[in-house]
């Protein structure tokens, strides 16, 4: 056996749980055969006051017998069938490990953390979508920005008691229309509520509500298609490009 070659199976050897002498001890018995507890010291290279404890140690994991006499002498069972003894009882420890590791460990991360999936919704419906946008926005506390791409009497009639309500209470409320919605009572609404800018053009609509709320609009009309959600980022994102649009629209 090279030295080369011989590393190699002590680095494999302590990986499939062996000490260093062990698999010393193991290495020299596969090399030289039968041999007795002091030539084996001698052979292997570790003191005489380990050796008896090593080669009782490699009886008891499997890897030796010992053969009675006059002196004993001790004997290296197949690399084979010891080796794959030794993975099967290195896989059963591993699947231990595991167990205790999430029967131990995962309540207590399940309890700090209280992972939970973020509510998105889909709104469908005109009326649907009104009552959702009214209800989230009787909940500002500090700041509601209110983007209308189109704008029906019946959304002004629905949505300003609400928006009056807020008025009262401090909260401040930034309107974006587009041009081609801004009439007169849009703008009545809006010097009557906050404060009111329009664009050309507005794509959809929708509602930042104290920057952690947002509620979307897809469509308009009849089929109004809007989504809803108090996930951290889309509210984040919304209240971002609310914020863009609003910088670059002009003052009423």
């Amino acid at each position: 056996m090279s030295r080369r070659t011989e590393e190699r199976a002590l680095r494999a050897l302590r990986n499939l749980g062996l000490n260093s002498y062990e698999a010393r001890v193991y290495i020299s018995l596969v090399r030289h055969g039968a041999l007795t507890a002091s030539k084996v010291s001698s052979v292997s290279q570790i003191p005489f006051s380990r050796v008896y404890d090593v080669l009782a140690t490699l009886e008891r994991g499997g890897w030796i017998s010992v053969e009675q006499g006059r002196p004993k002498r001790y004997v290296p069972k197949s690399p084979r069938e010891t080796s794959k003894a030794a993975v099967f009882a290195v896989q059963d420890r591993l699947a231990e490990w595991e167990q205790w590791v999430v029967e131990d460990l995962q309540p207590l991360f399940d309890e700090k953390t209280k992972i939970s999936a973020p509510e998105v919704h889909i709104l469908h419906g005109s009326n649907n979508v009104r009552a959702k946008l009214n209800i989230v926005l009787g909940q500002a506390e500090r700041i509601v920005f209110l983007s209308w791409g189109e704008v029906s009497q019946e959304d002004i009639d629905f949505i300003s008691p609400t928006l009056m309500h807020l008025r009262d209470r401090g909260v401040k409320i930034q309107i974006l229309v587009s041009e081609r919605t801004l009439n007169d009572k849009v703008k009545r609404l809006i010097s009557a509520v906050g404060e009111g800018r329009f664009r050309e053009t507005i794509y959809g609509g929708g509602a930042v509500i104290d920057g952690k709320e947002a509620i979307i609009v897809l469509t308009t009309g009849v089929e109004s298609l809007a989504i809803w959600s108090k996930h951290t980022e889309l509210a984040d994102l919304a209240n971002t490009y609310f914020l863009y649009l609003w910088t670059t629209a002009r003052e009423i």
